[in-house]
């Protein structure tokens, strides 16, 4: 089975988008805009793969869409291994934020942690915006998806944790992964009570 899966680049482009994203649906043309390959390579991949009971279609809107199959009997590992082989190394990922300015914190959620947080990339620190703009398209190319992430300087994200904005806690409260972490852990000062003589 192994060689029906990773034979071809176009099946290994339509792996990673459809196990990185197993709840979208996609049709023909939606795909070769996505993937950059072929309608006629992306067909008789989706058939291949179709045959072998990864992935379902369905026709609706006179268009003809598919979907992988959650019941397939390899799903999890397959995705488990397209996931792993598919992300960009820390240390590689940690260097391209260091180009782009200083991080002061770096968390990924959302798509990187399969969590349903709103956002995949939280980036605090300076940074220049563009920089940051074409890390993240090449994360996105290697996802096989757009990614929603958020740029915030230190001092606003340290205020906005320290007084339980949703949105930060949002991110903490799902699963996450800390890639880099240089905040300087900064306690709220306690204030003393007046000592009052007699």
């Amino acid at each position: 089975m192994l060689e029906h899966l990773f034979s071809s680049k176009t099946r290994l482009k339509l792996l990673t988008l459809f196990l990185r994203n197993p709840d979208k649906r996609y049709y023909v043309r939606e795909l070769t805009r996505t993937l950059k390959e072929r309608i006629n390579s992306i067909r008789r991949e989706l058939e291949n793969l179709s045959k072998i009971g990864l992935l379902t279609d369905f026709r609706e809107d006179k268009k003809r869409y598919y979907q992988v199959d959650k019941n397939f009997i390899y799903f999890q590992e397959l995705r488990a291994l397209i996931l792993k082989a598919t992300t960009m190394p820390r240390d590689k990922m940690i260097k391209l934020f260091e180009k782009a300015g200083t991080p002061k914190l770096v968390v990924l959620s959302g798509k990187f942690s399969q969590s349903p947080s709103k956002v995949d990339l939280l980036i605090v620190g300076d940074f220049k915006k563009d920089k940051v703009a074409k890390i993240v398209e090449k994360l996105e190319k290697e996802q096989g998806s757009e990614l929603n992430y958020s740029i915030i300087k230190e001092g606003e994200f340290i205020f906005r944790r320290d007084y339980g904005d949703r949105f930060i806690k949002s991110i903490f409260d799902n699963s996450h992964t800390i890639l880099v972490d240089k905040l300087e852990k900064k306690k709220k000062r306690k204030t003393r009570k007046p000592i009052v003589t007699l």
